[in-house]
């Protein structure tokens, strides 16, 4: 692996590192999901440092020429483990929304059962659904 390759790795893993750790001292980032990318960032900075052990793995243990696959393999992976708990969050609150509107619409509902006898209340729009 070439001398370029190592240095903007190891650049790219730091300065993420530094974003990554900013981001937990805000409280903008979920623990699990700062885990991760910590994981991520560690991986990077790992690279230009840990070439050596990952080439043997990628001959000994895999049976492939290059250790920049065993890499690429490593990367995907984590970025697969990101969208599926993205996919996962997402679903969560797509449930979330749909409670809230039912929710909403019974109590609006009842809202207008208790004012008016079941009519729309003055100054507030009920919706039927």
């Amino acid at each position: 692996m070439g001398l370029k390759i190592k240095f903007i790795s190891f650049a790219l893993g730091a300065v993420f590192l530094l974003f990554i750790v900013l981001a937990i001292k805000r409280n903008q980032m979920p623990p699990l999901s700062a885990c991760l990318w910590i994981a991520i960032s560690l991986f990077l900075l790992s690279i230009p440092i840990l070439e050596p052990f990952y080439k043997w793995i990628a001959v000994a243990v895999v049976g492939i020429d290059d250790a920049r696959h065993i890499i690429y393999i490593c990367v995907i992976g984590f970025l697969m483990v990101c969208v599926f708990g993205l996919s996962l969050a997402i679903s969560r609150l797509s449930d979330k929304v749909q409670n809230l509107i039912s929710l909403t619409a019974i109590l609006e509902h009842e809202l207008g059962k208790t004012e008016g006898g079941g009519q729309r209340a003055e100054g507030r729009d009920v919706v039927n659904r």
